[in-house]
């Protein structure tokens, strides 16, 4: 597994860029980055970044997220592409498309507005897909919570059946 670790500004458009397929390459974009990297479906492989980004405002935020895929995921050569939304709480995940088994994510947003994006501190949280209409789908995980202290949201291991968009929601009791 390779590890990147990055400071990424958006004021300056900071990036690396590594033209070695095995790293992932980080472009920036009109509002934050992305992240890609070349994955053999039937050998698997994942994408692991670990990152310090300064957004337009100035404001420091920590993301930090691992995608993995098992042998026999997909078929074919992709380019995966992973664009972290802090802004939002959100991810986006291409190319469009199904796994025979599950991709998993661990995610972190630190240093977010919690309560801007509607959070308390008692919150309980869930991470979901949700579509192009609005409509929401739990997605299976292992743990998924808020940290008011350090202003976090987290995910461990959220089996994601598909790519697409992907965020932290307040749970609905």
């Amino acid at each position: 597994c390779d590890k990147t670790y990055n400071s990424i500004s958006a004021d300056n458009n900071l990036y690396n860029i590594v033209p070695d397929s095995s790293k992932p390459v980080i472009i920036p974009t009109n509002d934050g980055f992305e992240i890609t990297k070349l994955i053999d479906g039937s050998i698997g492989g994942s994408i692991i970044f670990d990152t310090v980004y300064i957004d337009n405002s100035g404001k420091t935020l920590a993301i930090n997220l691992s995608l993995t895929f098992d042998k026999n995921s997909f078929s074919g050569i992709k380019t995966i592409s992973i664009i972290p939304d802090p802004k939002d709480a959100s991810i986006q995940l291409f190319p469009a498309m199904e796994f025979s088994k599950s991709a998993r994510l661990d995610l972190s947003y630190s240093g977010i507005d919690l309560l801007l994006l509607g959070f308390e501190a008692n919150s309980i949280v869930d991470f979901v897909y949700k579509s192009d209409d609005g409509s929401v789908e739990n997605i299976l995980n292992n743990e998924c919570k808020s940290k008011w202290n350090t202003q976090t949201l987290y995910v461990k291991n959220a089996k994601l059946p598909h790519f697409s968009r992907y965020c932290f929601v307040r749970k609905s009791l």
